[in-house]
């Protein structure tokens, strides 16, 4: 499970709790600024340098095939991480409302006009006070991990790179173009997303999670990674997976 920024390795923690997944070996981790991972700003990392982390990670620790998710901005840095080093030993792919096209941007594209002081200073706060103010758990609880875990130079940052991306109109495409069975879960307060029409007419299989928002892993953990382990099992075929 790759999260994305705002959020932690602990936004899969339900998943460790799910009956759906009892059987399978579950792998989540920090990414720099988030957390407990440092961000150095002279590192001058961007979301093509957390793809490479998140392959690094599986190289180590994951040496057979296994089960690749992401979750919103996760979503973004497991597709370029396919996109650089290949699919040759992921078994299936599961997107967790991932950045996919422009409109995915609902936060992000707000950073862009902001230098980093400004952006520090008034808007950070801006936007954790609004999320506060959400009727979904999820945007709540997310609100308290940025203000608790998240180094705001990071959030900046990554943010640039994510919305370029996303802009660009390929990610749908690359996404849509993946020879292996794929998995895309979305809260049902998000249905008007344009291609989701698109996604039910591919071979994707295409979740609606209850009573959610765009963090489905908060708002109703029970269906999100229950959809995520049947999807396991069709793909692994009941055997154990990673």
């Amino acid at each position: 499970f790759v999260h994305g920024l705002g959020g932690a390795k602990e936004n899969f923690l339900a998943a460790l709790q799910s009956p759906a997944l009892a059987h399978c070996d579950l792998l989540m981790f920090d990414t720099p600024g988030t957390g407990q991972a440092r961000y150095n700003p002279d590192d001058a990392l961007d979301v093509s340098a957390l793809a490479d982390l998140t392959q690094l990670v599986a190289d180590q620790l994951m040496p057979g095939p296994f089960i690749l998710a992401g979750a919103s901005m996760g979503g973004l840095i497991t597709l370029l991480q396919m996109r650089k080093y290949g699919t040759d030993r992921i078994r299936g792919y599961v997107n967790i409302e991932g950045n996919l096209t422009g409109e995915d941007c609902m936060f992000s594209r707000r950073v862009i006009p902001h230098p980093l002081d400004h952006f520090q200073r008034q808007v950070f706060g801006e936007l954790m006070q609004e999320m506060r103010g959400s009727a979904f758990a999820g945007d709540r609880i997310i609100a308290s991990n940025l203000a608790l875990n998240v180094d705001v130079r990071a959030y900046h940052k990554y943010r640039f790179q994510t919305v370029a991306e996303s802009d660009t109109g390929k990610l749908l495409d690359e996404f849509l173009a993946l020879r292996m069975p794929r998995l895309f879960i979305y809260g049902d307060a998000n249905r008007h997303l344009s291609y989701l029409g698109r996604l039910r007419q591919s071979d994707v299989r295409v979740v609606e999670v209850p009573d959610s928002g765009h963090f489905v892993f908060y708002d109703n953990p029970v269906d999100t990674f229950r959809a995520v382990g049947e999807f396991a099992d069709a793909v692994g075929g009941g055997s154990r997976t990673q």
